[in-house]
């Protein structure tokens, strides 16, 4: 059985755990709100966001023929949003926040996780026309294994 919610905060809680050790790295010492809410710049005002989009997920358990474990593909898209701040100083800390990001997802492993990809990153340079707001994305699938289904 997969319980999509479930892994939607582990999804979250993962993130929470390691990700300021690689935003250390890059001299970001203010950790994001993070939410899995609805992308709104207008509701969340934050000088530094995470929104986890949780946006798709393949059941494809006639692929594998282990009867104990399937495999679900999940994909996110993951926000960074800043604002409040200098233009120079929001795309520096946009990008080095979004390489933050990669490199986390690169060197941890999510213990639910038995791959993770990362589809590539996009940079929003002026958000809503607006050049004192910020954005990257990044697309990531997950491997995730659940209880296959009864086949007796």
């Amino acid at each position: 059985m997969i319980d999509f919610r479930k892994k939607l905060d582990a999804i979250k809680c993962f993130v929470e755990a390691n990700y300021q050790k690689y935003l250390d790295a890059f001299d970001i010492k203010k950790a994001p709100m993070i939410t899995c809410e609805y992308l709104d710049f207008d509701k969340f005002k934050n000088d530094f966001m995470l929104f986890i989009d949780f946006d798709r997920i393949n059941l494809n358990e006639d692929q594998y023929e282990d009867d104990c474990i399937s495999i679900a593909r999940v994909s996110c898209d993951i926000y960074l949003v800043f604002r409040n701040a200098a233009v120079e100083t929001l795309r520096a800390n946009m990008m080095d926040a979004t390489s933050a990001l990669y490199e986390m997802f690169r060197c941890e492993r999510i213990g639910m996780a038995h791959n993770i990809n990362i589809d590539g990153v996009e940079f929003f340079h002026y958000v809503e026309g607006n050049k004192n707001l910020v954005s990257s994305k990044t697309p990531i699938t997950l491997d995730i294994g659940f209880a296959a289904r009864n086949t007796k």
